[in-house]
């Protein structure tokens, strides 16, 4: 049977999502923290208490473990930095505790009408810039889930979300140097192909969208 998970430890949040979760047919469990998640089948929705120790890594680990299982981070307050990393990692829903029942509530009612929890991964054209060497070649502005850009590489072409995770500036406008691109804001590191951090004062890695040529086409799949 399709259930819920929750990981936290907030009772209040439970007792919401658990009632949201009965109205769809579909059970709750939960567990305390990231490293107590014992779950053999596949959830359709994981939520994460993203303020929980090592729950960006578990929202990382659990979207690569489940692609089909819908995952949510879920913050008390908005952090921005959190919010950002959480999205890195591969969260299909980042919300605040009082918002996410609603949001849960729609998600399950267009499930139970046949749709899926998790959108499929579509394709957007860039164009890539008229340049020679490595460095920025293309930038979706506009794209879903956050602006997104695509550099060059040793002529391999990498894209990642364009927002730094410490503050939100435009990594787009920041220096590439080999592989490493630097925050024009406050120095924060990253490799640009991988999206691992590499230095503060970010505490988080970016995400990466895989590239695709087709017929001399270039699309980003997010």
């Amino acid at each position: 049977m399709a259930r819920v998970v929750l990981v936290g430890q907030n009772s209040d949040l439970r007792k919401r999502l658990e009632e949201v979760a009965h109205t769809a047919g579909l059970d709750l469990i939960s567990f305390p923290g990231v490293e107590a998640l014992a779950v053999s089948e596949p959830p359709a929705v994981l939520v994460v208490e993203l303020e929980l120790k090592g729950a960006i890594d578990g929202v990382a680990n659990c979207k690569r473990r489940w692609p089909a299982c819908m995952v949510i981070g879920a913050m008390r307050l908005p952090i921005q930095e959190l919010w950002h990393a959480a999205v890195a990692a591969g969260a299909d829903l980042v919300s605040n505790w009082g918002a996410l029942p609603r949001q849960l509530q729609h998600r399950l009612e267009a499930y139970q009408r046949g749709e899926s929890l998790v959108p499929k991964a579509v394709r957007i054209k860039v164009m890539l810039y008229d340049r020679q060497g490595d460095g920025l070649v293309g930038r979706l502005p506009d794209a879903q889930g956050g602006p997104v850009a695509v550099f060059r590489i040793d002529q391999k072409l990498c894209a990642i979300r364009d927002v730094c995770p410490h503050e939100g500036a435009s990594l787009a406008d920041g220096q590439v140097d080999g592989k490493v691109l630097t925050c024009p804001r406050h120095g924060s590191q990253f490799h640009v192909c991988t999206g691992s951090r590499l230095r503060g004062p970010a505490d988080y890695s970016i995400r990466t969208y895989r590239v695709v040529i087709e017929d001399g086409e270039t699309f980003v799949e997010l």
